[in-house]
């Protein structure tokens, strides 16, 4: 990883940040892009001081045009561009029909839009370097999963997005990953969206395990240095989701159904009308 050149989407907070950490511990020079610069003062402040190399491109990842000059940006600075993580991103747990269609246009485009247009920017550069191009996505994004509805529509949008460019770029010599987790232990579980649009006032609970983020970068990591096509977290997952292929979705829709109802949303003050 000594001297690539990384462009990270997200990097003030979470999943994002923790990994441009490491990856500039790993000798990565990297271009952090998030909307809040003086987040991303912080991260780039703690990179510097361990060594690092850290560029701030201040960035709104629904505009495609902020997009285009956070990855010029980078190659100006930097030389080259080897690899492209969209990690920014909005959650939200709602049940579907109660949810406004100005928040499930909003999510659309934060979580799909805003890792379409950064790679539709970076794939010419990651060409050139045969670098890879990297999407966080989520286990939601892999198997429909009640009140994540929305949320895992975006990310299904990812998913298949990337499994496509994969193919399309692999005569090119690009490695094409995507790193779906479940519920990970960022900031992110606090702001997690209702039904409005707006952050739960209590977030919802969670009714399985949440992974330290740790966890998941360092699955994300070996994701990029060993070429992989896609990183499950938790692994097990993986076998799970083949044994549907055998047996149909009945036993995953027990068994998700059931901890759902021993985890319900907590009732909404603002319930959609019928129109």
């Amino acid at each position: 990883m000594q001297g690539k050149v990384a462009l990270i989407t997200g990097a003030s907070s979470g999943i994002g940040r923790a990994v441009a950490v490491r990856l500039a511990g790993l000798g990565v020079r990297i271009a952090l892009a998030a909307r809040t610069e003086a987040t991303l003062r912080e991260v780039a402040d703690e990179i510097q001081h361990d060594g690092g190399h850290a560029l701030i491109v201040p960035t709104d990842v629904t505009e495609a045009e902020a997009c285009r000059r956070a990855v010029e940006r980078t190659v100006e600075q930097f030389g080259q561009l080897d690899i492209l993580l969209c990690s920014a991103g909005v959650s939200m747990r709602a049940a579907f029909e109660q949810t406004s269609l100005e928040a499930i246009e909003r999510v659309m485009r934060i979580n799909f839009l805003g890792t379409l247009y950064p790679t539709w920017h970076a794939i010419p550069h990651v060409k050139t370097t045969r670098g890879s191009l990297v999407a966080v996505s989520s286990l939601v994004g892999r198997r429909g999963t009640p009140t994540y509805a929305v949320y895992g529509a975006s990310k299904f949008a990812v998913q298949g997005l990337y499994e496509s460019l994969r193919v399309e770029l692999a005569e090119h010599g690009v490695h094409v990953g995507i790193v779906s987790p479940g519920h990970v232990a960022t900031p992110l579980r606090q702001r997690v969206l209702g039904p409005d649009g707006q952050p739960w006032t209590t977030p919802p609970p969670v009714p399985f395990r949440v992974w330290p983020v740790e966890r998941v970068v360092d699955r994300l990591v070996r994701l990029l240095q060993r070429r992989q096509a896609e990183a499950l977290i938790p692994g097990f997952v993986k076998p799970m989701l083949g044994l549907e292929q055998f047996l149909g979705p009945w036993l995953g829709d027990w068994i998700i159904a059931r901890q759902f109802r021993r985890h319900p949303l907590p009732p909404h003050d603002k319930e959609r009308k019928p129109t």
